[in-house]
């Protein structure tokens, strides 16, 4: 056989594989680097599931959005224990550095809504309407207020806001008396919350666009405004 022909036939030597002959230490290094990022993304993502269960247990507890015509008969409807539960939920949960749970005042004249302080008041001052901020954190704020409203032959805008400091962080409308037909009261509630982290000083505060159908004799403990401190620096 031809010499250059037997040459031709015989098998290439196989090219190197560029990753078989990888250090062992870079695999190790890199597969390390991997698994922590991993497990940092998971803290993360477990974290922020937990602030989030926490903030939807406690709207749970107060949303309630229906308008409910008024009652037959003259005995007054008589509010739930919605903000009662809120109330318990706070007192037994573990954030008892800086918390407030206040009801709505009974002496309302401006669009600003003012609070009794013979409420809980822990690590936050209460002034002219405002919660003030003493320790910097994460904290949770929730608000809700129960309105009653005389309808006459057109609709109605309810508005509630959530103000920090003197920005409109979250905010609630409906519409009431949309069918025109007068009747004798619609009750309504709004709520709305916020997570947020605040500085030492901040202001909280509600607004609302009626404040004269803030209910606050049928419902007296429905209309609370509450905050608690869920996580600090130290």
């Amino acid at each position: 056989m031809d010499p250059g022909l037997q040459h031709a036939r015989s098998p290439r030597t196989p090219c190197p594989d560029p990753a078989m002959h990888v250090p062992p230490g870079s695999v190790a290094s890199h597969l390390g680097g991997t698994s922590r990022s991993y497990f940092c993304f998971i803290t993360a993502t477990l974290a922020l599931c937990l602030v989030f269960t926490v903030a939807t247990i406690m709207v749970l507890v107060v949303q309630r959005t229906d308008s409910i015509p008024s009652p037959p008969g003259n005995s007054p409807r008589k509010g739930g224990n919605c903000s009662d539960d809120l109330l318990c939920v706070l007192e037994r949960a573990p954030f008892k550095k800086s918390r407030a749970y206040l009801k709505v005042s009974k002496h309302l004249n401006s669009t600003k809504i003012s609070w009794n302080e013979d409420g809980i008041l822990s690590g936050v001052r209460y002034h002219d309407g405002n919660l003030v901020i003493q320790f910097p954190g994460l904290y949770f704020i929730i608000c809700q207020l129960q309105f009653l409203v005389q309808c006459s032959n057109h609709s109605m805008d309810l508005k509630l806001e959530l103000l920090v400091n003197t920005k409109v962080k979250r905010q609630a409308l409906v519409t009431v008396c949309e069918s025109g037909i007068q009747t004798r009261s619609i009750y309504q509630n709004l709520s709305q919350f916020l997570l947020d982290y605040l500085q030492a000083n901040t202001t909280i505060s509600v607004m609302v666009n009626e404040f004269q159908y803030v209910d606050t004799n049928t419902f007296p403990v429905e209309n609370v405004l509450s905050i608690f401190l869920y996580n600090s620096l130290d």
